[in-house]
């Protein structure tokens, strides 16, 4: 019966994607979900997340040291690589990010939630494979860990018991198992988790960095970095000059998205500024005055000195996606009296659109989407407008974050509708492409209605944005 019990939290857990810290995996809530008893629940989560009872003896770091960096699987091979986070650099002290209520125990769940994938994703019925911690000539760089399983020897109980240690090792924090990679394996997990390729894209530089040969990772993974704010930047500076020309308050606002992926953040929950000024390396002052600019916004909520996520409704997201709308056609307008010349940035964001699709998650396409229909703002000749659809986009795009909406079955339909929509202003043709841009965000309602467990009412869209 036990067996039986584990296998279902398993399958639970390994589905849960990055909210399997928050109060909905509970094992109170497991148990109402599944019928199981609460202790039978609690039974099965140490047991998945035990691993074996006697695995490989192995050296670690200390206790609180490691995060993940990479988890790759390619038949038959599963590759998971770890390394020392330099608590002093960050600002924190592995005990100091426990204060937080309830992080460890999200830790925990996350750490959990690998363990249950790759036991119910049934690579255990793969070849016979030998689990290997390596640390010699051949292995990964000084200071990163691999655990490995591979065609060749070793029990899957001992490459589990293995990979259990590590996770032990891990900083007691949601950073350790970043929420993006849980929302793959949640997905890939159905697949056997075959294909899935996950790299912590701020970490790792050209020494943790690996070929195909040396079963590490390479850098095929398409990593788009947050659009920047509209700009007087020059055409033909670059993404990482306008980078740095983001003021202070927007820069918190995409770490706050960040961190709201990240922790499995729901509408209402509390926002710590010196766990942002920590994660930035900036001054707590700094930050908790970006945070009360982010209020103004209607970005973030506060009650005295306190910091909340908004109640955000699917009122709210049908009423910002209404106003885009309408800036947006503008915008286009803007956009089909400009040379070819002055559209040359929306030409090559279109290209990393493109590549985002071939190469990359669906999050990074919906990343590129927004930095394509960015620099067609910029590219309007319009400041006033383009400063108006920034801050909307930003906007938009926590409330999403607050929501957790899923973009992924759109991934063909958005790249397609790009494609018309820089082709016909290329060709002075903004009727069409105003009319493309109204079905594209029609799609986007129309998706968010399907999916979202949220209610969005599609009579209000109507209503707001009138016929095409």
């Amino acid at each position: 019966m036990q067996e039986v019990a584990d296998e279902i939290v398993a399958g639970v857990l390994a589905t849960a994607g990055p909210r399997v810290g928050g109060r909905d995996y509970s094992t109170r809530r497991i148990a109402l979900m599944t019928g199981l008893s609460q202790p039978v629940v609690s039974r099965a989560m140490r047991r998945i997340r035990a691993g074996a009872d006697d695995p490989d003896a192995l050296t670690l770091p200390t206790q609180g040291e490691l995060w993940m960096t990479g988890f790759r699987v390619e038949y038959p091979r599963v590759v998971l690589h770890f390394e020392a986070r330099d608590s002093a650099q960050d600002g924190e002290h592995p005990d100091e990010v426990t204060v937080r209520s309830g992080e460890r125990q999200a830790a925990d769940r996350r750490a959990t939630a690998v363990m249950a994938a790759l036991r119910v994703a049934g690579v255990s019925g793969w070849p016979q494979s030998q689990a290997s911690f390596d640390g010699g000539d051949d292995g990964p760089p000084p200071g990163v860990v691999r655990v490995m399983w591979e065609p060749g020897g070793q029990s899957w109980d001992g490459f589990l018991g293995q990979l259990s240690a590590v996770l032990d090792a891990c900083v007691p924090t949601v950073d350790a198992v970043p929420g993006d990679l849980l929302a793959q394996v949640s997905v890939a997990v159905g697949h056997g988790l075959h294909g899935l390729q996950w790299e912590r894209p701020e970490v790792g530089g050209a020494e943790s960095r690996r070929t195909r040969n040396d079963g590490g990772f390479d850098s095929d993974h398409l990593s788009l970095a947050e659009y920047p704010p509209p700009s007087n930047a020059q055409s033909g500076a670059t993404p990482r000059r306008l980078q740095n020309e983001i003021s202070v308050t927007e820069q918190i606002a995409i770490a706050l998205r960040k961190e709201i992926m990240n922790a499995g953040f729901r509408p209402g929950d509390r926002v710590t500024s010196t766990r942002l000024a920590n994660h930035m390396e900036i001054p707590v002052s700094a930050v908790r005055s970006a945070m009360r600019r982010l209020v103004d916004d209607g970005l973030l909520t506060a009650t005295g000195g306190t910091f909340a996520l908004p109640l955000v409704t699917g009122s709210d997201i049908i009423d910002l996606y209404a106003a885009r709308l309408q800036v947006g056609a503008v915008i286009l307008r803007g956009c089909s009296g400009r040379s070819r010349k002055q559209m040359l940035a929306p030409q090559l964001a279109l290209r990393a659109v493109e590549a985002a699709v071939e190469h990359g998650t669906a999050a990074d396409v919906d990343q590129a989407d927004l930095h394509f229909q960015q620099t067609l703002a910029d590219a309007s000749g319009l400041p006033q407008s383009s400063r108006v659809f920034h801050a909307l986009t930003l906007r938009l795009r926590m409330f999403i974050s607050v929501l957790q909406l899923d973009y992924a079955p759109a991934v063909q339909r958005i790249v397609g509708d790009d494609r018309y929509i820089l082709n016909a202003l290329l060709a002075g043709k903004a009727d069409g492409a105003v009319r493309v841009w109204r079905a594209k965000l029609d799609d986007a309602v129309r998706h968010m209605v399907r999916v979202s467990p949220t209610t969005f009412d599609p009579a209000l869209w109507e209503r707001l944005v009138g016929e095409a």
